[in-house]
């Protein structure tokens, strides 16, 4: 009988285990910002509110700045809990998973960057049904939150198409093809390319159709070695940098190359004079704001939702570094 017992709670907590999953957790793919971010001032204060951070993944150097800039917010104010999560994938359903589990734990508000515009929409409803607060930050979803904090992703690609025009011009170059990536049909990443393209009309030079990356460099890899004939290549955001460089570095193509991001291996890139340029963005600034923001919209101290903010870009070329 006595085992019969302990058979049957080792399966309910089996089911507890599995029942959120796709969600990274603190035991496997939570990094350093996935236990509540506290001092040791914080352990002797009560907690005021809860807040978590979901990216939409936790393996990239931008969701990981995003992690530093919430945490120090919450270090700063001293009584907030913070923890960050995300899916395993790019998915929207896993992403539902981490918002759900988020409330079950007791989040008052939510700093989130969404893998769709409308996908995970029915999760955030039901979430600001129960009270939770939501803050956007980089790539927001179209249910109204209190604020978007995130690059202003229409003028950054307008600013890589005016570094791209400048580096052609540097070369002589008057005409050709230039290719476009992106991450996915997210609504930075269309912004982004919308931007970029506007740059170079009226002049002799063509936009190829998108390549999206979709979870797998290997797509824009071969994009770029099916098109070595194109005069520049635009990575609209830090994992199609790397591919359109693994691919430049493996058969010394050297068009003019604009990436996205500064993560070490992108300023590698330009040291090395694969990459023109690239665009920094600042989202450990996103995610210190976004933690604020959060924290006042939960004190009552946000009169309007729906605030967008804009946390700028500079254009970073080899003499930068």
């Amino acid at each position: 009988m006595k085992r019969f017992k302990i058979i049957a709670f080792l399966s309910v907590l089996v089911m507890l285990a599995t029942l959120f999953a796709g969600c990274g957790d603190d035991s496997a793919s939570v990094r350093s910002g996935g236990n509540a971010a506290k001092s040791s001032d914080t352990e002797k204060k009560e907690i005021r509110h809860k807040v978590h951070l979901i990216t939409m993944d936790q393996g990239s150097n931008f969701w990981q700045l995003i992690d530093a800039g919430c945490k120090k917010a919450a270090e700063e104010m001293g009584d907030i809990e913070y923890k960050w999560t995300a899916p395993n994938n790019h998915n929207a359903a896993e992403q539902g998973e981490c918002i759900k589990k988020a409330v079950t734990e007791g989040a008052e508000a939510i700093v989130i960057s969404c893998v769709s515009p409308t996908e995970v929409n029915p999760y955030i409803e039901k979430a600001k049904e129960a009270g939770v607060k939501f803050v956007y930050v980089d790539s927001g979803a179209t249910v109204e939150a209190v604020a978007t904090i995130e690059t202003n992703s229409y003028e950054a690609g307008k600013a890589a198409g005016r570094t791209m025009m400048q580096a052609l011009k540097e070369r002589g170059v008057k005409t050709g093809t230039i290719g476009l990536t992106a991450m996915g049909r997210t609504e930075n990443a269309e912004a982004r390319v919308k931007g970029f393209a506007e740059i170079f009309e009226g002049t002799d030079f063509k936009m190829s159709e998108v390549a999206y990356l979709n979870n797998d460099r290997q797509n824009i890899r071969n994009f770029v070695k099916d098109h070595l004939d194109y005069v520049g290549f635009f990575g609209s955001n830090g994992q199609t940098t790397f591919a359109i460089g693994d691919a430049l570095k493996e058969t010394g193509a050297r068009p003019v190359f604009i990436a996205f991001d500064t993560a070490d291996v992108t300023l590698a890139m330009i040291k090395d004079n694969i990459a023109y340029a690239t665009i920094q963005q600042d989202p450990q600034k996103m995610g210190y704001e976004g933690v604020k923001m959060a924290v006042d919209a939960l004190d009552g101290k946000v009169t309007q939702n729906g605030q967008m903010i804009d946390t700028g870009v500079h254009i970073i070329r080899r003499d930068k570094i």
